[in-house]
């Protein structure tokens, strides 16, 4: 294009033009988070062999036309996966894997620990039904009541066994589910790095690899890192959002869970198989909002929740193991029901929390990085364009660039990852399937952690509970997330130019560069 040598220099600084479209950020991270994990080869005493220039082939304008459109229709394919964040969307769900992979051993565990400590109790209530060991008693009374505590023991341990059994096959559930996915984007990732190859090659043949402006190099910078911030934002959103799904359902379950303690109360003491059937289903309930409390928090492991945190779960998966322990006194049942309601409001004020972040940090961050994005990427079109129209020549009418459209990404599947029961239906609270709404009875008011009893239910569309929480502190990390963000940009940016000399004997592929970075 009539440049010198040492501006031809500057200007192959990427790869080509339509080439160095704003998807090679993404990849870039990908390919490096890939290759960080593979064992770096030592080193031999050879030279590496000088690159070998390719020779290209002249086409006539009506091949290169016949090339181009095939390019913009590929260019059509990618933007369509590009909407899906594939890259750091598949990170978020491998990191996500790993963190599972540590929860299940723990679980399985935890469950061994239980089947042991039946195994134990079970023996020690076989024993004292032997006749020598009851000689050991002075009377029947004393014997009874021992015997009675034995067996109460026996039953808390089953319970618990049951519990841990139920957490052990959810996380086993969730694991398998979540590979399955995994295994999906990553071969939706090999798709779009094919039509990324192909892109290229095409790109090759027109152009050999020889041409560019500082002007489109420079608008590609910006947008690749406009492009990574905004994504990046995307991607918190994306985790934020499927964190708040699992509280709704958390907080559904933990509300049913309170309405059917509550009615077990009703129960005449001698239906036990009654009280037994609603005990079994709080317990299931509570089991199941435990855990997709526990999975909102696995979704934002740098973030510590205000409220329901780790030690207030614990607490409440203890209570579960107890659950047919309390339900035969009055006394425990009520303090029973005091802890599970207490975290059901809780659970609310966190959902409020999420709705908080979500609308007044994140969506303003998103907002403002896709108002910076969009004339930036408008003007590389415009650039990429011109230069097309001039590597031609002759009447482009027929020829567009195609503006990007970029979907939304997907939230969670309900049945992969939200630990569901059936029967959330009910008066007082969870989830009426009919009218579609969240229902928390007894709504409170929540000030720095402190919870006020207002005695009202709450219904509608959304909820209403009065919500005044400082999130200072969340917005402060928030920022330094972004800085670091900035900050890496920069020391790629510095990286790169570091290592253009190297690169400037071959006008490499998107691929290629990336494995070799």
């Amino acid at each position: 294009m009539g440049c010198t040598v040492g501006k031809e220099e500057f200007i192959m600084k990427k790869s080509d033009t339509t080439k160095h479209d704003s998807d090679s950020k993404q990849k870039k991270n990908h390919h490096k988070e890939e290759k960080s994990t593979q064992p770096v080869p030592m080193q031999g005493a050879q030279t590496v062999p000088p690159i070998q220039e390719k020779k290209h082939v002249d086409l006539s304008d009506g091949d290169i036309k016949k090339r181009l459109k095939r390019y913009l229709s590929i260019q059509k394919e990618i933007h369509e996966w590009e909407g899906k964040n594939l890259p750091k969307n598949l990170q978020a769900k491998k990191e996500e894997s790993a963190h599972l992979l540590e929860t299940l051993a723990e679980s399985e565990k935890s469950y061994q620990a239980a089947c042991d400590k039946v195994a134990k109790v079970k023996a020690d209530v076989d024993k004292m039904k032997n006749p020598s060991v009851k000689a050991f008693f002075k009377d029947q009374k004393e014997f009874d009541e021992k015997m009675s505590k034995e067996q109460e023991e026996l039953l808390e341990a089953v319970s618990e066994q049951e519990v841990a059994k139920k957490q052990l096959e959810g996380i086993q559930n969730q694991k398998k589910a979540l590979d399955k996915e995994i295994h999906d984007k990553t071969g939706d990732l090999n798709k779009l790095m094919a039509l990324y190859d192909e892109q290229d090659k095409i790109l090759n043949d027109i152009f050999k690899g020889k041409y560019g402006s500082a002007l489109e190099n420079t608008l590609e910078e910006e947008v690749d890192q406009l492009l990574d911030r905004k994504e990046r934002i995307g991607m918190a959103k994306y985790k934020w959002s499927n964190g708040k799904i699992l509280l709704q359902h958390a907080c559904n379950q933990l509300g049913y869970a309170v309405k059917r303690w509550q009615d077990l109360m009703q129960v005449p003491g001698n239906n036990m198989q009654v009280k037994y059937q609603l005990a079994t289903e709080t317990r299931n309930n509570l089991i199941a909002a435990s855990q997709n409390i526990t999975t909102a928090q696995r979704y934002l492991n740098n973030i510590k929740f205000p409220y329901c945190e780790p030690e207030e779960i614990d607490t409440l998966n203890r209570a579960c193991s107890n659950i047919y322990i309390d339900m035969q006194s009055q006394d425990r049942h009520q303090h029973a029901l005091q802890c599970y309601s207490v975290t059901h409001k809780r659970c609310g004020a966190l959902l409020q929390w999420f709705d908080s972040v979500i609308d007044n940090t994140i969506e303003k961050d998103l907002a403002k990085a896709k108002a910076e994005l969009s004339p930036k990427e408008h003007e590389l079109r415009k650039e990429r364009l011109r230069l097309i129209k001039e590597r031609i020549g002759g009447d482009t009418s027929d020829i567009k660039i195609p503006e990007k459209g970029r979907g939304k990404l997907p939230l969670i599947k309900l049945n992969e990852f939200i630990y569901f029961i059936s029967h959330v239906h009910c008066d007082g609270g969870g989830l009426n399937k009919t009218t579609k709404y969240i229902t928390m009875p007894n709504a409170v008011i929540f000030q720095n952690k402190t919870i006020v009893s207002t005695g009202k239910t709450v219904t509608g569309k959304c909820i209403k509970i009065k919500y005044v929480c400082n999130i200072e502190q969340l917005k402060k990390q928030h920022e330094q997330e972004m800085a670091q963000i900035e900050k890496a940009q920069e020391t790629n940016k510095a990286r790169i130019e570091q290592g253009l000399q190297e690169k400037l004997r071959e006008r490499r592929t998107k691929r290629s560069r990336l494995q070799e970075e």
